[in-house]
């Protein structure tokens, strides 16, 4: 996902949205000495090393993900004092635990003062753009507490390196809006296709979609119903990458063939497992609350009703099959949602 910023209450669908990608500047901290017990500098000389290995390597592209960084310290006598995590390319920080500073391109960790052998686990949650498939993470070390000075720096074992290398693992899109006009954007996979459409976007606003698998993380189910379908999904932001509770059209298509092996031949059959952050009216009997999907947990699903004068979004509108034997759902969602056929 592009500027990565959508961290927004999810309804989820089975619906992936993205993020979009903002950057910032670290404002520089304040001067610091070392950590009581280090009696010796790291320099170029006097190398001090340290290890890391980050998971999960795979996120979803366009979705959002928790990472955890473990810093070993390998150096003697001397303490690990701080860390700095840079974001890869497209992503955006949305967050990290026990971190100094926080801005949408790094996170700062200070009075970490790891001994010789110690080691710690930093979280660092962030979006993920739609692209490019492969990314790495940017980390700087310091024997100081508080990031500063010269002379003091860390540096990355070797055999490391490569645990700051991922790959992106699913697809999306990214579609940016005429103003005032209605706006679309689609995502596919072999078995799924889908589209959501916004008919009035503000100046600025972009449409998020995107497509995952079936047997991925984002795989979520409803009481009563199995869906089997993969995840669409898709979000409205605006030019500062904040996701937008747009009343959004979106229609999936199942193809024929997952239609024949599913268990749901009729187009009747079909529901829409809904997933969202927040709490929705859903069929009686189909909810759950405290859903975890795409390692977020917190998300409340149920099968959406059908859309009446009195029942409104998120609702189903139509269910049909065409002239290929394709099922087609149409339903209305609000905000960054996962719709699961």
């Amino acid at each position: 996902m592009p500027k990565a910023g959508f961290i927004m209450a999810r309804v989820s669908f089975l619906v992936l949205a993205a993020g979009m990608l903002g950057a910032g500047m670290l404002a520089a901290p304040a001067l610091a000495a070392p950590a009581a017990g280090q009696t010796s500098t790291c320099s170029s000389t006097s190398k001090c090393f340290f290890a890391v290995s980050v998971s999960p390597s795979s996120p979803a592209a366009g979705a959002s993900a928790s990472f955890a960084f473990t810093i070993k310290n390998e150096a003697s006598p001397q303490r690990l004092g701080s860390v700095q995590i840079s974001a890869p390319a497209g992503f955006m920080i949305t967050g990290a635990s026990g971190a100094t500073s926080v801005t949408s391109s790094s996170a700062l960790f200070t009075n970490l003062n790891l001994a010789s052998g110690a080691s710690a686990t930093l979280t660092v949650n962030a979006t993920v753009p739609c692209g490019p498939t492969t990314y790495q993470w940017g980390i700087e070390a310091k024997q100081s507490n508080n990031f500063n000075g010269t002379g003091n720096n860390f540096q990355l074992d070797p055999n490391s390196a490569n645990n700051l290398n991922g790959v992106l693992t699913g697809s999306c899109t990214f579609q940016p809006c005429p103003p005032s006009a209605p706006c679309s954007a689609s995502a596919s996979s072999a078995t799924t296709s889908g589209t959501v459409t916004t008919s009035s976007p503000d100046p600025g606003d972009s449409i998020m979609t995107g497509m995952e698998s079936v047997n991925s993380s984002f795989n979520y189910n409803c009481p009563t119903y199995t869906a089997v379908a993969d995840v669409f999904g898709f979000a409205v932001f605006n030019a500062a990458g904040d996701p937008q509770p747009t009343l959004l059209t979106a229609t999936v298509r199942i193809d024929k063939s997952l239609v024949q092996s599913s268990g749901h031949p009729g187009a009747s059959s079909w529901q829409i497992c809904y997933g969202s952050t927040t709490p929705f009216s859903a069929l009686p009997g189909t909810s759950q609350q405290n859903v975890t999907i795409g390692g977020n947990p917190g998300y409340f699903t149920g099968l959406l009703p059908d859309c009446s004068n009195t029942q409104g979004a998120p609702c189903v509108q139509a269910r049909k099959k065409n002239n290929a034997g394709d099922v087609i759902v149409t339903f209305l969602a609000f905000g960054d949602p996962y719709g699961h056929p």
